[in-house]
This record gives C-alpha cells, structure tokens and sequence, in this order.
C-alpha cells in the first residue's frame, strides 16, 4: 500500500511538471514575428504580463545624472518640419486638409561614433526609426487600444486562538501527513536537495495586508501601406555615446495611388536628361551623407520620379582592399534599391505594450510593507516579406568620409527607370578612427535637395 502511494504521488509531480512545460509554451508577443493581433470587440480573457517583460528586467541606476535636457537630432527635425509645415498651413503627427501626414520618430545607433563598424549600425537606427515613424504615421490613421486593470486590497486582523482550530484530525489528513513523508522520500532520491524539500513544506506566511494594482495598455496596427516617403533625415552626436538619428516620413493620397502604377511612375528618357536630375548629380559627396530611404522627385518639367538612397561602410584590409570597397558598392545598392521598394509598398504590423504592477504586502509579526513594483514597455514591429518587380539604374556612385566619425562612407543612388544605362565614378577617400567616449557634435540635417514637395 505505501508502495502504491508512493508511486501515485511520483505520478502527480511528473504530471504537475507536464502540465507547467506545456503552459508556458504558450508565449504571446514575445518578438516580432510572433505579434498578437488585437480587435475591437471585447475579451474576457486575462491578459498576463508579456514574457519579454518578465525575462528582462531594467534597474534604475540613479548616480546617472540625467536631469539636464539637451536637445536631440528628433527636437531639431520636429523644429524644422513643423516650420516648414506651418508655412504651408500644414500640421505634423495629423491628417492635413490635402489628405498628407507627417510623422517623425528617433533611434540611437548600437555602436559609438568612434567606433568600427559604426557606419552599419548608423544603417540600422535609420531603418529602425523609419519603421517607428511609419508605424505611428499608422496609428493617426487608426488604431486598436486594448486596456486592462485591476486592483485587490485585503486585510486580515485577528487575535487570541480560534476554537475551532482544536480539532481531532480526520483520516484523509493523517493519509496525506504519511504521503507526504513519502513524497519527501521521493523527491530525496530524484535528486532534490534536503533545503529544497524543506522549503517546499514550510507553511506559507499569513499576510494582515496586500494590496495590489495591474495595469495594461497595448496599441495595435496592421495595414500595407503604399507611397510614404522619408523627406527630410536629421542625425548626430550627442555626446557620451549617443549617436541618434532622426526621420520624417510623408503620406499622401497621390503618391499612395502612384505608388500601385510602377509601370507609370519609372522614369522615362526625359527624366533622365533633365536638368533636375543632372543637378542632382553633380552633388559633392557631404550633400549626400545625410540622405537616407527613398524620397519623390519632380523635374523642371514636372514628371515624377523616385530616388533611393542607400550607403555602406568599407571593410578596411591590408590585403585585397579593392575587393571590399566593391562590396560596399553593392551593399550600398541593395541598400537604395530596398529603400525604394519600402517607399511603393511595405506590410506594416506594429504592437506597443505598457504594463504597470505594483504589490503591497504586510505579514504578521513583522512591522514594515514588502514594496514590489514594474514598469514594462514592449515595442513590436515588423514588415512582413512582400516582393515587388521594378526597374532600377544606378545613376551616381560616390565616395565619402563621415564628419562625425570619420569613416569611409560609399554611397549609390538608384532611381525607378524604365531603362538601364549609366556609370559609376567613385572618389576614394581615407578615413579615421578615435578612441575614448564621444563628444557633442553639429547635427547633419539632409537639405530640400533639387526637385523635392516637403
């Protein structure tokens, strides 16, 4: 019989384990490729904190001195676009008479201005913040607000002894007091050390106060989004290694319905020789280290095309160094020729959370309040893969030095075309690197180049 028994509670703990690697399988919103949708209709479903915010956990660290406000390549770009704006009796972060949105967003490069392979990363916090920025170009169209809260207070006060806790115990009770004794047993011989048995017997403390409080707020949007293009790029240096770079995209009906007419919209022979384009052209290399993404164009004659901007950094060798200046090349093409793409048609689906918990709790005998409190922010974005045919030329390639970092910088501009004929002609440059933190630097702000509807 106590064989039996030993063996039904070993069954129990396997089961109990089971079912706990089964449960936690299930994780909702965990990265971006795993995005919940959320609907307006009810749901009557608890809403648990997302498992990112569980696994990572932020200390404040307060000898950081962060009460000084400086001001950021995102406050020079929101200056400047809402006096740009504002002159043509436009707004930024709403939907305009002419059907236009602008909308701005920021990120911070992952590797220092005055480290290698800060070119790369300067890429990504581009991308990054035009993927913020179209996403919150989405939620002024429209978005899902999913929000939960609760909050549980309890207080328990009591004193002498209660009577009827004198009670003989029952049967069942002695059974489950020889089980377990057992289960110790068991879980012994499986490995569990002695304070972990003892840990998992002890009687849980009685509690004369808790008080609890849950908090959750979540944005959701889905849509392809067809036509927006980045008008105007801030970036730089803000000192203690923190460089940012900031970018404004557009929305409008034309370029939406433009956007779906490639065949239309690529650029004819006229475009080509235009006065525009060659302009466009013959720009110095610094003109065009700020331009990043794909923007519109009209010539002087006021046909339309589209101009993709992409940028590389070069390997450094002491071998075969020529081979990695070509890889840059290409690098930088696919990089204008993916800019394009995003600017015709990209698949938007974006999701932020906010969840707010904090726990009170008072046990007795003891005279303070346990305090436990989380603050957690999810950001989920993702474009999901969607493919479009085009016709591209590389019509100039250049070759540069970062001002602020001092890196080899090459660079293509690609524009949608119907026809494929021009040359390359890069100017090599060297470039240099420092060590040690980085210092406030001027922000690069890209200009309104020839031909370009801000």
């Amino acid at each position: 019989m106590k064989i039996s028994t030993l063996r039904i509670a070993i069954i129990c703990i396997y089961s109990l384990l089971i079912i706990s690697c089964s449960s936690s399988s299930d994780k909702k919103d965990t990265n971006s490729k795993n995005i919940q949708e959320e609907t307006a209709s009810p749901n009557t479903e608890n809403t648990k904190m997302s498992d990112v915010a569980k696994k990572v956990v932020i200390t404040e660290d307060m000898t950081i001195d962060n009460s000084q406000i400086l001001p950021t390549p995102y406050d020079a770009l929101k200056e400047a676009i809402e006096s740009a704006l504002s002159a043509k009796g436009k707004s930024l972060g709403t939907v305009n008479s002419d059907g236009t949105i602008y909308y701005i967003a920021q990120a911070a490069t992952a590797v220092p201005s005055n480290r290698n392979g800060f070119i790369n990363s300067r890429n990504i916090a581009f991308q990054k913040a035009e993927l913020k920025a179209k996403m919150g170009l989405l939620s002024v169209a429209g978005e899902v607000v999913t929000s939960q809260r609760n909050s549980d207070l309890v207080t328990a006060t009591s004193t002498g002894d209660d009577p009827d806790a004198y009670e003989k115990a029952s049967a069942f009770e002695k059974a489950a007091a020889i089980v377990d004794k057992s289960l110790d047993k068991a879980l012994s011989h499986l490995g569990m050390s002695d304070g972990e048995i003892a840990s998992m017997n002890e009687t849980a403390k009685e509690k004369a106060y808790s008080e609890k409080y849950y908090n959750y707020v979540s944005s959701f949007v889905a849509h392809m989004i067809k036509g927006v293009e980045v008008v105007k790029v801030i970036e730089g240096e803000n000192g203690n290694n923190d460089y940012s770079v900031a970018v404004c995209v557009k929305y409008s009906k034309e370029n939406q319905a433009s956007s779906s007419l490639i065949d239309d919209l690529g650029a004819s022979q006229e475009v080509l020789n235009s006065n525009t384009l060659k302009t466009l052209k013959n720009l110095n290399s610094e003109k065009y280290i700020s331009m990043l993404g794909a923007q519109t164009f009209k010539d002087e004659n006021g046909n339309k095309f589209i101009l993709g901007f992409g940028q590389a950094s070069v390997q450094k060798s002491d071998t075969r160094q020529s081979n990695f200046v070509d890889i840059a090349r290409r690098k930088s093409v696919l990089n204008a020729k993916n800019n394009i793409k995003n600017l015709l048609a990209e698949d938007i689906v974006g999701k932020e959370i906010s969840e707010d918990i904090e726990k009170i709790t008072r046990y007795k005998n003891e005279s303070e309040d346990n305090i436990y409190t989380e603050n957690n922010f999810t950001q989920l974005i993702e474009s999901k893969r969607s493919s479009v045919k085009m016709a591209t030329l590389d019509v100039k390639t250049w070759d540069g030095v970062h001002p602020t970092s001092g890196s080899r910088v090459v660079g293509t501009i690609v524009i949608l075309t119907e026809a494929n004929n021009e040359v390359f002609n890069p100017t090599p440059t060297n470039s240099t690197n420092k060590d040690g933190k980085t210092k406030r630097s001027d922000f690069l702000e890209s200009e309104e180049l020839p031909g370009s509807d801000l």
